[in-house]
């Protein structure tokens, strides 16, 4: 796999990875078993109005020593086989785009690596930068956009950008697409919230100025706000052991009030489905950590609900996942076996047709469930 630069005639912006409008939908989704199972089970009317962010969940201690081909191009067959011909923004998360990766003719950066390898397996994808990259990854981004001519995704924090020297957004993010010789029009906004913490209270009228202000500097080829209130963790009084909890999705409320705001351009919704950005705790099917609860998280129109065990994994072992499947089914906010994958999971492990799983299953059939919602609320929103 030769780092050979091949020149396409495409434009960047002739691809278009978002749809104009309110009905399409952003994932920001991590390289989990229960994120593939998710979108390898997702419906094409699903499919029609999803983009997914896929983030390369690298090792928690990588090491110095260099990746193997093999381990790299593993991540991204993963990828190609849940996201198969749809487009994608393809990044990475826990992972340095500059970490070596031992191939046939020297090391190589695991970034150029991951795109190569993401080309020949066909995948559609947009590789996603930041203003933070250095030289050396921004090169990387700019050698996969003159080769493949679907341009690129800049990630902005909206709430975290400080430049030292005092340049404003503008500048910053011109110097940013003319690093890597893109036009606004083959250029991708994702406005990253993060964490949207109960701590931090942000409003429209707060919010859409922001927006105004990088929707200004050009003609973006799509705008997508991200962001999701839900927690790393449910302890600590978050969902008490042994009740169902309810959490709002401050993410889509704020998305929703945006457009009372005035804002100049609405951004296409975009959240991390059921996850927090950062990734959860690593740990091997069946090996369960000491004090950890299951739980399953269940997307309804303006809540997350959540039943969660009483007592710890390694006491009830899965179990437990049966008994909170019987709690879920029995709650109105339940959608009914047939409406997705996930749904259908929950419903034959609650009826004891299968097998409970671990925590990545009910992970799958939770992220499952979220899609084919956010995409049922975002139609009803475009047909009003």
């Amino acid at each position: 796999m030769a780092n050979t630069l091949q020149l396409t005639l495409t434009r960047p912006e002739d691809f278009q990875p978002v749809p104009a409008g309110t009905g399409h939908y952003v994932a920001a989704l991590q390289t989990k078993p229960g994120e593939f199972n998710a979108l390898l089970n997702a419906s094409p009317q699903t499919w029609a109005h999803l983009t997914p962010l896929i983030e390369i969940v690298g090792p928690k201690g990588p090491g110095a020593e260099p990746f193997t081909r093999n381990r790299v191009e593993g991540w991204v067959k993963k990828v190609a086989a849940a996201v198969d011909t749809h487009p994608c923004f393809l990044d990475v998360l826990r992972l340095g785009p500059n970490h070596p990766t031992a191939m046939k003719d020297g090391n190589r950066p695991v970034l150029s690596v991951i795109h190569a390898t993401a080309r020949q397996r066909k995948l559609a994808f947009v590789p996603v930068m930041r203003l933070s990259d250095a030289k050396a990854t921004t090169a990387q981004i700019a050698d996969t956009v003159a080769s493949d001519g679907r341009g690129v995704a800049l990630r902005y924090s909206v709430l975290g950008t400080v430049d030292a020297d005092g340049r404003g957004a503008e500048a910053l993010v011109k110097e940013a697409l003319h690093s890597v010789q893109v036009e606004f029009t083959g250029a991708d906004l994702l406005m990253d919230l993060a964490y949207l913490s109960e701590d931090v209270e942000i409003d429209p009228e707060f919010l859409a100025p922001m927006i105004d202000e990088l929707v200004a500097i050009g003609p973006w080829r799509s705008v997508v706000l991200l962001g999701t209130s839900m927690p790393r963790s449910l302890g600590g009084g978050i969902v008490v052991a042994g009740s169902i909890g309810r959490l709002p999705r401050r993410e889509w409320l704020l998305w929703s009030a945006l457009s009372q705001s005035g804002v100049s351009r609405m951004p296409t919704f975009g959240d991390y489905a059921i996850q927090h950005p950062e990734p959860p705790m690593d740990a091997v099917e069946g090996q369960i950590p000491l004090g950890i609860r299951g739980a399953i998280r269940y997307t309804h129109e303006t809540e997350t609900v959540i039943p969660r065990a009483k007592a710890p994994r390694h006491e009830e072992g899965r179990e437990q996942y049966r008994q909170l499947c019987e709690i879920l089914i029995g709650q109105p906010e339940f959608a009914g076996r047939d409406f997705t994958w996930g749904d259908r999971q929950i419903a034959e492990c609650a009826a004891g047709e299968c097998e409970p799983g671990w925590e990545d299953h009910w992970r799958g059939a939770g992220t499952s469930h979220h899609l084919r919602h956010v995409v049922e609320q975002l139609s009803g929103i475009s047909r009003n």
